[in-house]
C-alpha cells in the first residue's frame, strides 16, 4: 500500500482554492485557528491558539456578629500580597453572598478573571434571636412590676429602650416594638420589628412581712 503525499492530495482535490476550502471546512470551526503561509507542499497551513477562558469563581465563608450585620461592616482580605477591603451591607444574614469582581481565579489565554464571593455567616447573639428581619428577646420582669405596672429596659442593637408595662401583665406576654429589628438588605432605611417576651420572676425568699401580705391578698381574692 502506498500512502498519499501532499502532492497527491493536491492532485485529488485540485490545487489552490479547493484544497484550501477543504482544510477550512475541517479546521476552520475549531476556533482560534489563523491562516499562515509556508505550509507543507506549498499550500497554506494553520496554527491554532487557545480561546480566552474566564477564570474560576471562588467562595469563602466569613463570620460577622449580629451587631455588625445591623450596622454593616468591612473585612480586610489579603490576596496575592494585596489588601482588599470588602464592605458587608447592613441587613446581611447567614447565606448572604457578597461579590468581589475580578478577584477569583485568573483567566486563561488572556481571559477575564473570575469573581470572589464572600458567604456570610452571622454568629448567634446572647440577647437577641433573629427571624428574617425581626428580632426576639426575653425580658425579665419582677412580680411587683408585672402586677402594678412600670417600666423595663429592653435591649436593641441601637441601644436599650424603655418599655412601659401595664398593670396585670402576664408571664409570656409579648410586646411589639416597631422598627427596632434588623435593617432590610439593600433597603437599609426600612427595619423589621423587635418582639419582647415577658419573663415574670417570682420571689423565691419572702420575709415574714411579705408572706403576711401575700396571705392577706389570697384572702381578699
Amino acid at each position: 500500500m502506498r500512502y498519499g503525499t501532499p502532492e497527491d492530495l493536491e492532485d485529488l482535490l485540485g490545487r489552490g482554492g479547493a484544497f484550501s476550502d477543504f482544510f477550512t471546512s475541517i479546521f476552520g470551526g475549531l476556533g482560534g485557528g489563523t491562516r499562515r503561509s509556508g505550509g507543507f507542499g506549498g499550500f497554506d497551513g494553520y496554527e491554532f491558539r487557545s480561546q480566552p477562558r474566564r477564570g474560576q469563581d471562588l467562595e469563602q465563608e466569613i463570620e460577622i456578629s449580629l451587631a455588625e450585620a445591623y450596622q454593616g461592616t468591612t473585612r480586610l482580605l489579603n490576596k496575592d500580597g494585596r489588601r482588599l477591603e470588602v464592605k458587608i451591607p447592613p441587613g446581611a444574614r447567614t447565606g448572604t453572598r457578597v461579590r468581589v469582581r475580578g478577584e477569583g481565579g485568573g483567566g486563561a489565554a488572556g481571559g477575564q478573571a473570575g469573581d470572589l464571593y464572600l458567604r456570610v455567616k452571622v454568629a448567634p447573639d446572647p440577647r437577641l434571636e433573629r427571624h428574617k428581619d425581626d428580632l426576639h428577646t426575653t425580658v425579665p420582669v419582677d412580680l411587683y412590676t408585672a402586677v402594678l405596672g412600670g417600666e423595663v429596659r429592653v435591649p436593641t442593637l441601637a441601644g436599650d429602650v424603655k418599655l412601659k408595662i401595664p398593670p396585670g401583665s402576664q408571664n409570656g406576654q409579648v410586646f411589639r416594638l416597631r422598627g427596632k429589628g434588623m435593617p432590610k438588605l439593600r433597603r437599609s432605611t426600612e427595619y423589621g420589628d423587635l418582639y419582647a417576651r415577658l419573663d415574670v420572676r417570682l420571689p423565691t425568699k419572702l420575709t415574714p412581712e411579705q408572706r403576711q401580705l401575700f396571705e392577706q391578698l389570697r384572702r381578699l381574692d
